[in-house]
């Protein structure tokens, strides 16, 4: 008897594995923000690889809210954006340099990254056919002192393209890099982040 999928995990890859058993079983067609491609280290490449910055051959050099394939043409799109904000040593990292925003790429405002969230599940609406499967990695952030949901905040705006909410993992972290503290803690440092499963509904 195979054993149960679950809705959290300290492993990216036990996820990935839960999602594409139960939702993606005829493999990725698109990852519209591939980086350098961690996510598929020991399995199946996505058909189509897209981002902003391409880091290896083969990936199109595209943003993903402007997606080059036909509309309705794809069945499944991953989207792993970063989720850090307000990089205080400006976008290039040059000075000053933040350890996780250099790694995994940030945006300097709230803003920036709800405009981002949003752009992108605009245009996955339009590329997937009825019933794709869009799949949206994200984290919850402190930003500037205030508690942002970003993950509540992305079902809002799936729901408003339509999408519904078909599964959702929780990826918890053993370890989590330190991040800056000044003063007394007002918040619990957050050490999960999120990959909501939606299905296109039109």
């Amino acid at each position: 008897m195979p054993e149960v999928v679950k809705s959290i995990y300290f492993s990216q890859s036990e996820i990935l594995d839960a999602i594409e058993r139960l939702h993606v079983r005829d493999g990725w067609d698109a990852d519209v923000t591939y980086g350098n491609g961690a996510f598929y280290k020991g399995r199946a490449e996505p058909r189509l690889k897209f981002d902003i910055q391409p880091l290896s051959d083969g990936v199109v050099q595209a943003s993903s809210v402007t997606v080059p394939v036909e509309s309705a043409s794809l069945c499944s799109v991953m989207f792993d954006p970063p989720f850090l904000t307000y990089v205080r040593a400006g976008r290039d990292h040059k000075e000053g340099k933040v350890q996780m925003t250099a790694r995994f790429g940030g945006y300097w405002t709230y803003q920036e990254l709800t405009d981002h969230y949003g752009g992108t599940i605009k245009e996955t609406a339009r590329i997937l056919a009825k019933s794709g499967v869009l799949v949206v990695k994200c984290q919850d952030i402190i930003h500037n002192h205030r508690m942002h949901c970003t993950h509540a905040m992305v079902i809002g705006m799936a729901q408003e393209s339509g999408f519904r909410l078909k599964d959702l993992f929780i990826l918890a972290a053993k370890h989590r890099m330190p991040g800056p503290q000044k003063g007394q803690q007002k918040h619990a440092r957050i050490y999960h982040s999120y990959f909501l499963v939606f299905e296109r509904l039109k």
